[in-house]
């Protein structure tokens, strides 16, 4: 798609973050050498800004002719790896826009071009579009969380770690947060919003993502993490008129009591009759919780129809969608924790 020969001309920088990422950074620079651009954007620079890798990640990244920066101290996050990124960008060259992509992204060719045909009103500080993950059947935590990504693009207010940002915008609000260790994107989103500039989601593919999550451990890290993020963010904006995550952040502190409550107390029960030695008792404690559980799974399952139309991907979906509601609670726990000692965590890692 090309742009009127007379607009006029403006400069991208694209920023690309990773921490032992192996092939999929280069998976991710192969695609941010292919895109395409209208015919007024000059992409002036590409910056890979690497979190402590032990693997050959810069190398591949000036490989690629990108700028390479090496963060050797922590706390190595996407929020601090992102800031040195844009502002290193700036005094680099005179950009207008900074694509961030995550180095296990893959960025569809085109989406730039409809991208800037739909940001020319300067209100608008980011356009995004849609996330797919391009390994669903890698693993069975992979094939559930696939489905996180599919979300209504009409009904999403916030983006995530891929967004085409405007400068002047990104400035406007002093950047990411670099002491949050996660949600650092939708803070900044809501931050922007408060401000008075605007989202754009596109209804089309922007990125293929490859989460690499194939054992319980890194889906349970994962899940602590976003609680952690819940719990933060929810405690910045505690006090201002939309107390962002706040409901979210509650929602779950009630969700997950609930269930770790529950669960604990039935498994004690069922204990204590087996030591009694009444089975069936014992089978029957346990196996209350668990209709319960499957039934509130079921009803999640068919909430979230839209989102697949396999039984079985719906089934275990909705398994997720109420067991993950403990790793979230502990995550707001331990920030909780954290916060109560002013303790700084550096990092919660899932890969």
């Amino acid at each position: 798609m090309s742009e009127d020969s007379g607009s006029p001309i403006q400069h991208l920088a694209v920023v690309v973050i990773g921490r032992n990422e192996g092939q999929r950074l280069r998976t991710c620079l192969q695609s941010v050498r292919s895109l395409r651009l209208p015919e007024n954007i000059r992409h002036a620079v590409t910056l890979y800004v690497d979190s402590n890798s032990t693997d050959d990640s810069l190398a591949l990244a000036r490989s690629f002719g990108a700028h390479t920066i090496a963060l050797t101290n922590g706390p190595w996050t996407a929020a601090r790896g992102r800031n040195i990124g844009w502002r290193t960008a700036l005094e680099l060259h005179p950009v207008d826009w900074i694509l961030f992509l995550d180095g296990d992204t893959f960025l569809d060719s085109d989406f730039l071009s409809d991208a800037f045909a739909q940001a020319k009103d300067t209100r608008i500080a980011s356009v995004f579009g849609l996330r797919i993950e391009s390994r669903p059947q890698q693993s069975l935590y992979t094939w559930v969380l696939a489905l996180d990504w599919l979300q209504d693009p009409h009904q999403h207010t916030h983006f995530g770690g891929d967004v085409l940002l405007r400068v002047t915008a990104l400035q406007a609000a002093g950047g990411y947060d670099d002491s949050l260790i996660a949600g650092e994107d939708p803070e900044l989103s809501h931050r922007m919003g408060t401000l008075g500039w605007r989202h754009l989601q596109l209804d089309r593919l922007m990125t293929t993502h490859d989460l690499a999550v194939q054992h319980f451990r890194q889906y349970w890290a994962r899940l602590l993490r976003s609680g952690y993020a819940f719990a933060d963010v929810a405690h910045r904006f505690r006090h201002t008129k939309e107390r962002f995550w706040y409901g979210e952040s509650r929602r779950n502190l009630l969700r997950g009591s609930f269930w770790l409550v529950s669960l604990v107390a039935s498994l004690a029960f069922a204990t204590s009759f087996a030591l009694l030695h009444h089975p069936a008792r014992a089978a029957a404690s346990f196996g209350l919780w668990l209709a319960i559980f499957c039934a509130v799974s079921m009803r999640s399952a068919w909430r979230y129809r839209q989102r697949s139309s396999s039984p079985i991907t719906l089934f275990f979906y909705g398994i997720h969608s109420q067991f993950q509601q403990i790793p979230l609670l502990l995550g707001q726990l331990i920030w909780l924790s954290d916060h109560l000692r002013s303790h700084r965590r550096a990092l919660i890692e899932y890969k």
